[in-house]
């Protein structure tokens, strides 16, 4: 029996809040194991927390999302950032990274609290999880260099971005995660990374409750749809799905080792 694990979700959004117990019992009949709920905002990281807490099967993550720091006084919390790590079940730091799609306005402060969280990565030896959309260039001049500053692990999240990107996430030893995004008729591009990722760098995600992949597009996004993903990807590399379902779980709990304690 092949299991997966969806590295990329937002239990507390309340599309899936309202519903937790119908979406958990979904997610286990396709066979979707652990689920990681990610942090957007430290605001609301305590509900987050509390969910890890009431259900074995839910970890979680701490950190801000870059359109999230302007709305989050500790966006650039180092300490609290770190404190809130040491949980059993705080898996991984972020999501963090760029995001100039609504504009420029938050450069610096986004290029702040990004740095603040590769440090607690850094300091942890927990996974990045990196969110970047619209910023290629400045994303890969930012991790080429505090890579150099210090190692520290990452996953390239929901990716959407470019070759570039892919190629020096890869280079860094990175890993790569594709959502819905890649069964879409318009993503052919993605389709291309996907096809070409090392079968020992690749994940697959959700980032529920947002981007369901085809056939479910337009629908809410729940933790089950990672099977939808993952077999779109194994069809799109020729390979066997149940090998590569057990290749996104293994290289999932490579990345995410606290799963394993």
């Amino acid at each position: 029996m092949s299991f997966l694990i969806d590295t990329h979700a937002h239990l507390d959004f309340p599309e899936l809040f309202s519903r937790l117990d119908e979406v958990l019992k979904n997610a286990k009949e396709f066979n979707v194991l652990k689920i990681i709920s990610i942090s957007t905002n430290l605001n609301r990281i305590q509900n987050i927390i509390n969910i890890s807490k009431m259900y074995p099967e839910i970890f979680f993550s701490v950190g801000v999302h870059p359109n999230e720091v302007l709305k989050d006084k500790n966006f650039c919390n180092y300490e609290l950032m770190l404190k809130l790590s040491k949980d059993l079940k705080c898996v991984a730091i972020g999501e963090c990274g760029l995001d100039y799609h609504f504009g420029n306005e938050d450069k610096v402060k986004q290029k702040k609290s990004f740095i603040s969280q590769i440090n607690v990565s850094r300091d942890t030896g927990l996974p990045l999880v990196i969110h970047s959309r619209d910023a290629d260039d400045d994303m890969i001049e930012i991790l080429q260099r505090e890579y150099k500053n210090g190692h520290f692990k990452a996953v390239l999240h929901c990716f959407s971005s470019g070759i570039n990107l892919a190629t020096c996430g890869l280079d860094l030893g990175f890993f790569i995660s594709f959502s819905g995004i890649v069964t879409f008729k318009s993503a052919k591009l993605i389709q291309e990374i996907a096809s070409f990722v090392p079968k020992d760098q690749i994940l697959v995600e959700t980032d529920s409750p947002y981007l369901s992949p085809v056939p479910l597009r337009g629908k809410v996004n729940e933790p089950k749809n990672c099977y939808y993903t993952a077999k779109f990807i194994a069809e799109i590399r020729n390979v066997n799905f149940d090998e590569f379902v057990l290749q996104l779980y293994n290289n999932s709990l490579k990345m995410f080792n606290k799963l394993l304690k």
